[in-house]
C-alpha cells in the first residue's frame, strides 16, 4: 500500500513538472509574438513615413518649382483674355514659359500668345509678361459687347452696329505670384497683375488688370 502511494505521488509530482515547464514554454512564446508583433508594426511605421516624405514635394524657391513643373493650367478673370479666360503655360526654362489661352465675355470671344518672365522669389514672387490677343465676334447681330468698356471705346460705329469685329491687342504686365512650394497642395498658385493693352488699328493704351489660378505639374 505504501509503495503504491509513493508511486502515485511521483506521478503526480512528475506531472506537475511537466505542466510547468509547458506553461513556461507557452509564456516565451506568447513573448516572443508580441515582441515580433510590436517589431513589425514599428517596421510598417516607419515605411509609411519614408514613402510620405517620398511623395512630399518640397521646393526651395519659385524658380526650382518652375524647372521640375513645367505645365500649367489655369483660368483667368480680366486682362488680355476679358472676362473670363483658361490658360495654359509651358516652361521651356526656370524663368521663362509661353502662355497660350482662350476666353469669352459678352459678346465677344478672345485668344492670347504671349511670353512670361518669372523672377526669383520663396512664395510670392514678380513677373512679367508681354503678347498677343484678339477680340472678336464673327457671329454678328449683338449688342452685348457694349457691356465691356474696353470694345467701347476701341470698335468703330460701323462695328457697333454690324456686331461683327475683331481687334487686336498688344498686351505688357507687371504680376505678383504666389506659389505653394511644399505639402499636399504644392504646385498650385494664384496671381494679380495690371496691364496695359494696346489696341494696333486705333492707337489707344487701355489700362486693366487680371486675377487668376494656375496649377503646376
Amino acid at each position: 500500500m505504501l509503495n503504491t502511494t509513493a508511486h502515485f505521488a511521483a506521478v503526480l509530482l512528475i506531472s506537475a513538472f511537466a505542466i510547468n515547464a509547458k506553461a513556461q514554454s507557452l509564456s516565451a512564446d506568447s513573448n516572443t509574438v508580441s515582441t515580433k508583433a510590436i517589431s513589425i508594426e514599428k517596421a510598417y511605421s516607419q515605411d509609411m513615413r519614408d514613402e510620405r516624405n517620398t511623395t512630399s514635394m518640397s521646393y526651395d524657391s519659385t524658380l526650382k518649382m518652375r524647372q521640375d513643373l513645367r505645365m500649367g493650367a489655369g483660368v483667368t478673370v480680366g486682362g488680355a483674355l476679358g472676362l473670363a479666360g483658361i490658360n495654359a503655360e509651358f516652361n521651356f526654362e526656370d524663368e521663362n514659359s509661353v502662355i497660350a489661352g482662350f476666353g469669352t465675355g459678352p459678346g465677344y470671344n478672345s485668344v492670347q500668345l504671349a511670353w512670361k518672365h518669372a523672377f526669383e522669389g520663396d512664395y510670392l514672387a514678380p513677373y512679367v509678361t508681354a503678347g498677343y490677343s484678339r477680340w472678336y465676334n464673327s457671329r454678328g447681330h449683338s449688342d452685348a459687347f457694349k457691356d465691356s468698356s474696353i470694345l467701347d471705346r476701341v470698335l468703330t460705329d460701323d462695328e457697333k452696329n454690324t456686331g461683327r469685329f475683331g481687334t487686336d491687342f498688344v498686351n505688357a504686365a507687371l504680376g505678383l505670384q504666389y506659389n505653394q512650394l511644399s505639402g499636399t497642395f504644392f504646385g498650385f498658385s494664384c496671381f494679380a497683375e495690371v496691364m496695359g493693352m494696346y489696341e494696333v488699328k486705333r492707337a489707344q493704351l487701355i489700362p486693366t488688370g487680371a486675377v487668376g489660378t494656375i496649377y503646376y505639374f
